[in-house]
């Protein structure tokens, strides 16, 4: 096994495979021999929340460099753990089989397809995805394939997002000021009157959002920033 003065001589991202390696191998690092692919999710969420947050702050280079490495740590441990656990693929196969979809999914730039616009792009993509299943073209739902996993505003916009360009919904149609949702919200149901008020609320601020070409999410974060720092300014980031 190299040790680190042996590495010296490698490509950098050769080198930091190869550390990810020796700490999960079983004779490595007693934390990273026990990880899973369970038990790194949060980690995952954890270190791309930080990403995103030091780009929206817009931080210096070093810093958005430093948590971007820390995505690619979390990339490089889980393909380290399929290698040692002997699940079947492995950085080259995930990095082969990545190379694979961006160009069969990108003709018009590694093919004899010519410019697309972006509105061409969308459709396309969508069809090539369900020629990449094996799926008839046209099969596929429009809400197919967006993980229930996702943060719960973060799915609403893509909820929303692909209902648009099915046309099955138009946003700029309730572009009117949301009323109270607890309007009605009274009596022996009143919590789950509140509950679906608040919801359907939300939701169509997701629609206004999406018909102004504003990120929700985003819009959010920036608005909780803005009342800490209103509420907390000798703590403001």
């Amino acid at each position: 096994m190299r040790n680190a003065a042996d590495q010296t001589q490698q490509d950098p991202l050769d080198r930091v495979r190869e550390t990810v390696r020796r700490l999960a191998a079983p004779d490595g690092c007693a934390w990273h021999g026990v990880q899973t692919h369970e038990s790194l999710t949060p980690f995952l969420v954890e270190e791309a929340a930080e990403l995103i947050d030091s780009i929206e702050r817009d931080r210096p280079a070093d810093e958005v460099s430093g948590e971007l490495g820390d995505v690619l740590y979390q990339v490089l441990f889980h393909a380290a753990i399929a290698e040692r656990d002997g699940e079947g693929y492995s950085l080259e196969s995930v990095a082969s089989a990545l190379n694979e979809k961006l160009i069969a999914r990108h003709p018009h730039v590694f093919g004899e397809r010519g410019y697309m616009s972006v509105e061409e792009l969308n459709a396309e993509w969508e069809r090539l995805k369900e020629d990449a299943a094996g799926e008839t073209r046209g099969s596929r739902g429009a809400l197919d394939g967006i993980p229930a996993g996702m943060p719960t505003l973060a799915r609403a916009a893509k909820v929303v997002e692909r209902l648009k360009r099915a046309k099955l919904l138009d946003p700029s149609a309730g572009a009117g000021v949301v009323g109270d949702p607890l309007a009605n919200a009274a009596g022996p149901d009143e919590r789950r009157i509140a509950e679906v008020g608040i919801g359907d609320a939300m939701l169509a601020l997701v629609s206004r959002a999406n018909a102004a070409g504003v990120d929700p999410d985003r819009a959010l974060r920036l608005a909780v920033d803005r009342l800490a720092a209103r509420t907390q300014p000798d703590r403001a980031p």
